[in-house]
């Protein structure tokens, strides 16, 4: 399974979930396998932070094209939603400021429930 966390730090399992969605600096990609253990790790720039409007269609498409089958993030604004749900991607949401390796748990609970 392959999760994208936004985040504004390039500190891969140790960055934190950023404040914003789409306006988030990095994604920070994490690959798990089917017992939850984390297989890869990367950091990507998010090129829908320099974007005028439509940055949350703009990240989804990003991850779309990345592989991703859940996107993380404090909250998504409604076209994000959308673009989400259209593609397949499943939302899930983690406080602002925790880490990435805490984030996984979080997913793990959410998803096996």
């Amino acid at each position: 399974m392959r999760i994208a966390v936004v985040s504004d730090e390039n500190k891969g399992l140790n960055s934190t979930v950023a404040t914003r969605f789409a306006r988030a600096k990095y994604i920070v990609i994490v690959d798990v396998d089917k017992e939850w253990n984390i297989k890869d790790v990367r950091v990507k720039d998010n090129s829908a932070v320099a974007g005028g409007s439509g940055a949350g269609v703009k990240i989804v498409q990003s991850l779309n094209e990345l592989g991703v089958d859940v996107a993380v993030g404090p909250s998504f604004g409604p076209n994000a939603t959308v673009a989400l749900n259209e593609v397949g991607i499943k939302a899930v949401t983690a406080p602002p400021g925790i880490t990435i390796k805490e984030v996984i748990k979080i997913v793990k609970e959410q998803l096996t429930i």
